[in-house]
């Protein structure tokens, strides 16, 4: 057949015998029980060590990177806080007139020493420094009137219309003349404004100004609608500059977009603190027709709110410079109470203008331990009468 492959060819004979063939390596028996033991290799791992009996356990540990992290974190909380307990929560301080004013007062010496003693504020800040978290200034018993108080021999030659002076130590009205007449009160109203802005404290916080604040007129900052500015800043604009926008801005602000809701929060503050014959319509005092007081209720106001120091520090302060936000650049703002440059012991007030409500002044007056407000209202020489009012009654409250 073509198929078949061809016969394999025969080994060669050899008269050698062939190896004898050896037997596969076979398994031993290890004992009577049938266990076998082999000769072959595993890859078995290897036997542990026995253990010392001196020697313990490792123990697996239980911190875990979170909890590094937590505290971590609590660390650094600790050490800000303890930064700023001991730095007094803040470096942007401006000068004050009244610690030159009351050193100037113990000493004795006139109006001369006093204007050269009035420290120029020129530290670049915003006004965050205090206020973060100052309890409500409290209500006193209303003022008693001290023997004489009206007696018109006893009274002062004033051109203004309307005057009351306070003895704030002995809570005792000192003169009187017209102080329960309902008169507008022009800038006076930014007291109270003042007063509610640095008991809300957080003088960081952003104000955003609408078009109604900024359009105010006529004493304006130059606020830009839909910007937001510190409300520290404002308050020494209103307080100070006695700008319009800056007042209508924090009312705004703190009525929380209402003018109304913030107007009855001034007439329920004014309530709390005993004035009886005011009524706050308006943040800034523009508003002549329904915004109005007494020369009694301002006395009380200033006297009550210098008790907070936040507003006491902005109220005595105769100039103080910040960073305007909007450019970036120093601007300074110079108190238009002259009277804590010219006049021995001012420690703080306000002034105000309008047509109708004429000038108005309220001021406060330290001589070492004896605190005295005087407020004037309609007079058309209020840098002329608040002197002679409160020299009279410094001589008369001995």
């Amino acid at each position: 057949m073509d198929d078949e492959l061809p016969p394999r060819p025969r080994p060669a004979r050899s008269n050698r015998p062939a190896p004898r063939a050896q037997p596969a390596p076979r398994s031993r028996r290890a004992d009577d029980e049938g266990a076998f033991e082999f000769d072959f290799e595993f890859d078995a791992p290897p036997r542990p060590r026995p253990r010392s009996r001196n020697r313990r356990p490792k123990r697996q540990s239980t911190i875990r990177p979170l909890h590094v992290l937590l505290l971590a974190i609590l660390v650094v909380g600790l050490i800000a806080f303890t930064t700023k307990l001991l730095t007094g929560g803040g470096g942007n301080s401006t000068a004050s007139a009244e610690a030159a004013a009351q050193t100037v007062s113990a000493t004795g010496t006139g109006k001369k020493a006093a204007a050269k003693a009035v420290v120029s504020a020129t530290k670049v800040g915003d006004g965050t420094d205090t206020g973060s978290s100052v309890p409500k200034v409290q209500a006193l018993p209303a003022p008693q009137y001290q023997a004489g108080s009206k007696a018109l021999a006893n009274q002062p030659s004033l051109a203004a219309t309307s005057w009351l002076v306070l003895d704030v130590d002995k809570n005792e009205i000192v003169f009187a003349h017209g102080e329960t007449d309902k008169r507008p009160i022009a800038s006076l109203t930014k007291m109270m404004t003042g007063l509610l802005t640095a008991e809300a404290g957080d003088l960081s916080h952003p104000v955003a100004v609408s078009a109604t604040a900024a359009g105010v007129e006529p004493n304006k900052d130059g606020l830009i609608i839909g910007n937001r500015y510190p409300r520290g800043i404002l308050l020494y604009s209103a307080m100070l500059g006695s700008n319009n926008d800056a007042a209508a801005a924090l009312g705004e602000d703190l009525g929380g977009g209402n003018y109304q809701r913030y107007y009855k929060m001034m007439n329920r503050r004014a309530k709390e603190l005993g004035l009886t014959s005011t009524h706050y319509a308006s943040s800034s005092g523009l508003n002549d027709a329904t915004n109005w007081s007494t020369a009694r209720d301002q006395a009380i106001i200033l006297a009550r709110a210098l008790g907070n120091p936040t507003f006491a520090k902005a109220t005595g302060t105769w100039r103080h410079t910040v960073r305007w936000p909007d450019t970036g650049k120093s601007k300074t703002y110079e108190n238009h109470d002259k009277m804590l440059a010219t006049y021995a012991g001012t420690i703080g007030g306000k002034t105000g203008f309008t047509t109708l409500a004429g000038g108005c002044l309220a001021v406060a007056v330290k001589r070492g331990d004896h605190t005295i407000v005087g407020v004037i209202l309609n007079s058309n020489d209020i840098w002329g009468d608040m002197p002679k009012l409160i020299d009279a009654a410094f001589k008369r409250s001995r």
